[in-house]
């Protein structure tokens, strides 16, 4: 039997939106490549607020087919 994941890996970039709220998501990508392209495009458009990405997990829901 094959092993079926329970997580899904996708990059999270966030935003620094100030010390009231702190780092915010402001969008996902499925791939590295992806987030760092993104990455690129927020720090050449909004130079004045800190970007990074992180990578995170989701739970992947389990479909049972009836």
């Amino acid at each position: 039997m094959p092993y079926i994941r329970k997580t899904r890996d996708y990059w999270s970039i966030q935003q620094w939106t100030g010390a009231q709220y702190g780092w915010e998501e402001v969008c996902a990508e499925d791939g590295w490549r992806a987030a760092r392209q993104t990455l690129r495009e927020y720090r050449e458009n909004q130079p004045e607020y800190p970007v990074r990405a992180r990578r995170k997990r989701e739970k992947i829901e389990q479909v049972t087919a009836a």
